[in-house]
């Protein structure tokens, strides 16, 4: 009698008497990664906490595997940090194959040349503390599917007329492809939700960034009273985001979308800071 052949299953990672042989298929570890900017002259609360919530938000999403979602909160000064950071953070999890990158979020200042540090750059550095394209191509992010890369800052996908659109040019990069490039069409406001400008007395003095959620929206001039009051008119509306895949706009939308605590209707928090 000949010895029957091997037959091939994912059920279980042992070998059995009736030659059956089992393969164990693993996931790759998915990481999100939140930068956010100290030593700033202003809003290192607004970065810091809209980083803690945009975390709270991604761990209460549905589909949140603590065994495979890797969520890590990362202070910066320097931009260029970026791309050290996301090498060692593959680095550290077996390499290459083994993990992906699933989120870039950075929460800072910005302007028409993209997300500013409180340092100077040190990888090809525009007005001094941006990093130009040459820097950003540089970056081997290893993206997983439908991946996202979130500019939180003022005027990353502006709507100012003849200015440059950073979104735009960065979703461009070859290192981009097919990765929504995510940025502000307008300067970035702190607000208590992410499709409306609502703030407090206290967070315009600086206080009181603990006691509840932070997002950083797009805002117009002299919507700041009616943010803090919201009487005699309701809250202003918040300026929605831009999103761009390969160099084209495809969609105008609120934050909301992917990033909003009303999604999961958890309680609002007493807010501590996570390190990285």
């Amino acid at each position: 009698m000949g010895i029957p052949p091997r037959k091939t299953s994912t059920a279980r990672t042992s070998t059995q008497e009736n030659n059956t042989q089992h393969i164990k298929i693993t996931r790759k570890k998915q990481l999100f990664l939140l930068f956010y900017t100290t030593g700033n002259a202003r809003g290192d609360n607004l970065m810091m906490y809209s980083a803690i919530t945009r975390r709270i938000n991604i761990k209460n999403e549905t589909w949140f595997d603590k065994d495979q979602h890797l969520v890590f909160l990362v202070p910066i000064q320097d931009i260029a940090e970026i791309i050290t950071t996301v090498a060692s953070s593959i680095t550290k999890r077996r390499g290459i194959g083994h993990v992906e990158v699933k989120e870039v979020s950075i929460f800072s200042h910005a302007w028409f040349d993209g997300p500013t540090g409180s340092t100077a750059c040190t990888v090809d550095p525009v007005s001094i503390k941006q990093m130009g394209l040459s820097g950003w191509s540089s970056i081997d992010f290893q993206w997983a599917n439908k991946s996202k890369f979130i500019m939180f800052g003022c005027n990353t996908a502006t709507d100012v007329k003849g200015a440059r659109i950073f979104a735009k040019d960065l979703s461009d990069c070859v290192n981009f492809r097919d990765i929504e490039v995510w940025g502000q069409s307008a300067p970035a406001k702190p607000s208590f939700y992410p499709d409306k400008r609502d703030s407090s007395i206290l967070r315009n003095d600086d206080q009181g960034w603990h006691v509840n959620f932070t997002y950083m929206v797009g805002s117009i001039p002299g919507d700041g009273l009616r943010a803090t009051r919201g009487v005699p008119l309701p809250f202003p509306p918040a300026q929605p985001m831009k999103k761009y895949i390969n160099g084209k706009l495809i969609e105008r939308a609120f934050q909301k979308q992917f990033n909003d605590h009303g999604n999961h209707h958890y309680p609002i928090p007493n807010i501590k800071e996570v390190s990285f």
